[in-house]
C-alpha cells in the first residue's frame, strides 16, 4: 500500500506500507493529525468510534462500529484489535481517494470482518482493498489465507463485475426533451429563475458529458465572449484520474476547463446571472445559489435532486418520471458514439482517463437506435431519421435500381459505380452482399423482416465485440487501433439498422397511404 509519493528533480519515490504493525499505526496517527490540522477531518481523534471528514463538497461521517455485529474468529483478531487496523488503512487512504470513497472503503471492512467464513469466501465489495487489507494483517491465521484464495477465485476480471447504469427506455428522453422545451417557451420569469439549474442541466450536459457535481460547481463567472465566440468554463474532476494526489479543496481536486457554446446557450445563462439580485447569496464561487443555507455554500447534489423532481413532476406530472440526474452524461456519451466520434473524443469530453473507462456506453444500442427512430418517427410524421439528416421515402421505388431480391436507391450504380457495393460481403469473401448494405430496399415481406433483425443482431454483437478488444487492450493483448476498428464497425452497424427502421416505418406509411385510397 502507498503510503506517500515524493516528488524530487523529476523523479518519483514511492514509499509502500505491506504490514499493519506499530510503525505502521504511529504513522498513521501523524498523517490523521496532518488532515485534522488542514480541516479535511474536522471531527474525532484517533481514538474515537466516528470521525467526519470533508472536502468542501460533501461530508461524510466514517464509523468505526460493528453494529451489533461481531469480529469473526477467522481474522485473528478481537473486535478492537481489527477496528485499529482498519482505522489506520482508513487513515492510509487518504490523498488516494475521495472522501465519500474512503468512507465506502471503511465501511466495508468493517462489515467484511463481521461476516461468517462462508459469507467472506464470496465477498465482492471493494474487492481490492478487501485483499489489500486482509494481506497486511501481521501473522495472518490459515483462516485469512483461505478466505483470500476463495475471494480470488471467485473475482471478476479487470473490474468488469462494475455494472453499467440502468438507462429507461430512450423514448422517454426524446419525450422530456420535447416537455422541457414546451415548458421553458411559456414559463414566468420567476419560474424560469427556479427551474434555470434543472433546464441547463438538461441542454448542456446531454451533449457534454459532465458528471452531476462538475456541473454544480460551474464557476459563477463562467461565460466570455472571446472573438466573437461564447466560451463556457466547467469545472472538471482530477478524482478519476490515476496517480493523483486528492487535496480535497475544490481548487485542488478540479481543473478548469473550457468549451464554445452556441450564443443561445450562453444567453440563456447571461440572463441567469443578471437576475441573480433575487437569489440567496452564497459562499462559493458557484453559479448557481444553494436552495437554503447549507455550510457546503453551493447547491448540493440532494438540493438538485429535489430541484428536478419538482421540474418533472410540474412538466410531466409524475416526480417519478424516469430521468435522473447522472443519465445525461451517458446519453452524451451514446450520441457521440452513434454520430462516430472517435474513442479519443469520447475519452476527452467524458473526462476519463483511458479509452477502456467509456467501454459500458458502447452495449446494447440497438434498443436506442429503435427507440430514436420509432418516436422521431411518430412526433414527426416520419420526416426525419436520428440525425435529422436524411428524408424517410414516402413513395414507390421510382429512380432505384432493379437488383436481385429488391432494390438500391445508390444513384451511382446505373453508371456503373460499385464503391458502396464492395463495403459489404457475406460469408465466404464474396462482394456485394445486398442484405448488408444499407441502400437495399427488399421486397418481400419476410425477407424484409429478415434483413432487419439481422441488423439488430449484429448492432448488439458489434457492441460485445468492441466491449471485448477493450478488454484485451486492459490485458495488454491488443492495440488501440483495435478499439477504433471495433468501434467503427460498430457505428456502421448502428447506421444500418437506423436505415432498416425507416425502410420498415416507410412501408407502414405507404400501405395505411394506400388503405386511405
Amino acid at each position: 500500500m502507498i503510503a506517500d509519493v515524493q516528488m524530487h528533480k523529476g523523479y518519483t519515490k514511492v514509499l509502500l506500507i505491506r504490514e499493519m504493525d506499530t510503525g505502521t499505526r504511529l504513522q498513521a496517527e501523524r498523517k490523521f493529525a496532518e488532515y485534522a490540522a488542514k480541516g479535511v477531518i474536522d471531527r474525532g481523534s484517533f481514538p474515537d468510534a466516528e470521525w467526519r471528514i470533508t472536502d468542501e463538497v460533501k461530508r461524510r461521517n466514517i464509523r468505526f462500529e460493528t453494529g451489533g455485529g461481531t469480529v469473526q474468529e477467522w481474522t485473528g483478531c478481537d473486535e478492537g484489535c481489527f477496528l485499529d487496523y482498519v482505522k489506520s488503512y482508513t487513515v492510509l487512504l487518504l490523498g488516494t481517494m475521495a472522501a465519500s470513497s474512503v468512507a465506502g472503503v471503511s465501511s466495508s471492512l468493517v462489515r467484511l470482518g463481521c461476516c461468517g467464513f462462508g459469507e467472506a469466501c464470496t465477498w465482492d465489495v471493494h474487492i481490492s482493498h478487501a485483499l489489500q487489507f486482509l494481506g497486511m494483517i501481521p501473522d495472518s491465521p490459515g483462516y485469512i489465507g483461505a478466505v483470500m484464495e476463495r475471494i480470488e477465485e471467485n473475482r471478476t476480471l479487470d473490474g468488469w463485475a462494475r455494472k453499467p447504469r440502468k438507462l429507461a427506455d430512450f423514448r422517454y428522453y426524446l419525450r422530456f426533451d420535447r416537455y422541457v422545451n414546451e415548458f421553458w417557451g411559456t414559463a414566468g420569469e420567476d419560474t424560469k429563475d427556479y427551474f434555470f439549474p434543472v433546464y441547463l442541466w438538461w441542454r448542456l450536459t446531454s451533449i457534454l458529458p459532465l458528471r452531476a457535481t462538475e456541473f454544480l460547481l460551474l464557476p459563477g463567472d463562467c461565460i466570455h465572449n472571446r472573438d466573437g465566440r461564447w466560451i463556457l468554463t466547467v469545472r472538471r474532476t482530477r478524482l478519476k484520474k490515476r496517480l493523483q494526489k486528492v487535496g480535497y479543496t475544490i481548487h485542488a481536486d478540479y481543473t478548469l476547463h473550457e468549451y464554445e457554446v452556441p450564443e443561445w446557450l450562453a444567453g440563456e445563462i447571461l440572463a441567469y446571472k443578471a437576475a441573480g439580485e433575487k437569489r440567496r447569496p452564497h459562499e462559493k464561487d458557484t453559479l448557481f445559489s444553494p436552495a437554503r443555507a447549507t455550510q457546503l455554500g453551493y447547491m448540493t447534489y440532494c438540493q438538485m435532486r429535489r430541484r428536478l423532481g419538482e421540474f418533472k413532476e410540474k412538466v410531466t406530472g409524475s416526480a417519478d418520471y424516469p430521468v435522473s440526474l447522472g443519465d445525461t452524461r451517458h446519453l452524451a456519451m451514446i450520441n457521440l458514439i452513434l454520430s462516430g466520434g472517435s474513442p479519443v473524443i469520447c475519452r476527452e469530453l467524458a473526462g476519463h482517463e483511458s479509452i477502456d473507462i467509456s467501454a459500458g456506453y458502447y452495449a446494447n444500442l440497438s434498443a436506442v437506435v429503435e427507440s430514436a427512430v420509432y418516436e422521431k418517427y411518430r412526433e414527426n410524421r416520419g420526416k426525419v431519421t436520428l440525425d435529422g439528416s436524411l428524408k424517410l421515402r414516402m413513395g414507390d421505388r421510382h429512380g432505384m435500381t432493379e437488383v436481385e431480391g429488391g432494390h438500391c436507391d445508390y444513384a451511382g450504380l446505373p453508371g456503373g459505380d460499385i464503391s458502396e457495393c464492395m463495403k459489404n460481403y457475406r460469408e465466404g469473401g464474396h462482394f456485394g452482399d445486398c442484405r448488408n448494405c444499407i441502400h437495399y430496399y427488399p421486397d418481400q415481406d419476410g425477407l424484409r423482416l429478415a434483413v432487419q433483425e439481422g441488423f439488430r443482431e449484429k448492432v448488439d454483437e458489434d457492441g460485445m465485440f468492441l466491449m471485448e478488444m477493450i478488454e484485451q487492450v486492459r490485458r495488454g493483448n491488443g492495440a488501440q487501433e483495435d478499439i477504433t476498428s471495433a468501434l467503427l464497425r460498430l457505428q456502421n452497424s448502428s447506421a444500418c439498422y437506423r436505415k432498416a427502421l425507416e425502410r420498415k416505418m416507410e412501408g407502414e406509411k405507404n400501405g395505411k397511404t394506400k388503405q386511405d385510397r
